[in-house]
């Protein structure tokens, strides 16, 4: 059974965390998860379960237990930050050093300050519930074809984790009518992408999605932190 492998080449060192959060704290929840999911699944096979993807056959059911997980994980990587003890509270990480938060034991049902976290599989369009403004960091991943044998099929992997501080214009919001029983949702704008793709901490190239100079921007920003990148594509390294 293949694992999922942290590319040192896909690390942005330079990248902008607020609250005294690292990169390389993300960098510590990525390598963990990475181990934990190795090891449940190399338990799921041992007892005849199958693989994680096929235990958690519903798209959103897999997103919610990696988002879960690696937020957990930025939890216990970074010293400035804790979950959110409220639960479904907003947002999900808080910063250790607020009096406010620490007075109510860190259960906030919403709070102005923090860092809420996505974990999906598209390349944008990323939803919440509310227009919000605050630090978000998404969690982009892909998983291996559900048509592979468990043994072959390959590993989830993060290929992007953005991190951007986003405002109420960043979201378009969806309501609904009274008859109407669908969530009520709001979508990242391209603004609000655009904010998240332009400071990657975490970042493989094959995944920079974007349009005419945004998509430039992009490039040129992955090739100022992967070597390997820039000696490959000289044109983004340039200037």
């Amino acid at each position: 059974m293949e694992s999922p492998e942290f590319k040192e080449n896909y690390f942005n060192p330079g990248s902008e965390l607020p609250y005294g959060v690292s990169p390389e704290d993300v960098a510590v929840a990525i390598e963990e998860f990475y181990d934990f999911y190795a090891s449940l699944n190399e338990f799921l096979l041992s007892e005849g379960h199958g693989r994680l993807e096929t235990v958690l056959r519903a798209n959103n059911a897999l997103s919610d237990f990696v988002g879960n997980v690696v937020t957990e994980e930025l939890a216990d990587a970074s010293d400035a930050l804790i979950l959110n003890q409220k639960q479904d509270g907003f947002p999900d990480l808080l910063p250790v050093a607020n009096d406010e938060y620490a007075e109510r034991d860190y259960e906030i049902h919403h709070g102005d300050e923090g860092i809420e976290t996505k974990c999906s599989k598209s390349n944008g369009g990323w939803q919440a519930h509310n227009n919000e403004s605050a630090w978000f960091i998404v969690f982009r991943y892909v998983r291996g074809s559900p048509e592979a044998s468990a043994e072959e099929m390959e590993p989830i992997r993060f290929v992007q984790v953005l991190a951007g501080n986003l405002d109420e214009d960043d979201w378009s919001h969806s309501g609904r009518s009274e008859d109407s029983r669908r969530t009520i949702t709001s979508s990242i704008l391209a603004s609000g992408m655009h904010k998240l793709r332009s400071n990657p901490v975490y970042e493989n190239p094959d995944y920079i999605t974007g349009r005419g100079e945004r998509k430039e921007k992009y490039l040129r920003n992955h090739a100022s932190f992967d070597a390997e990148f820039a000696a490959e594509n000289p044109r983004y390294a340039d200037g």
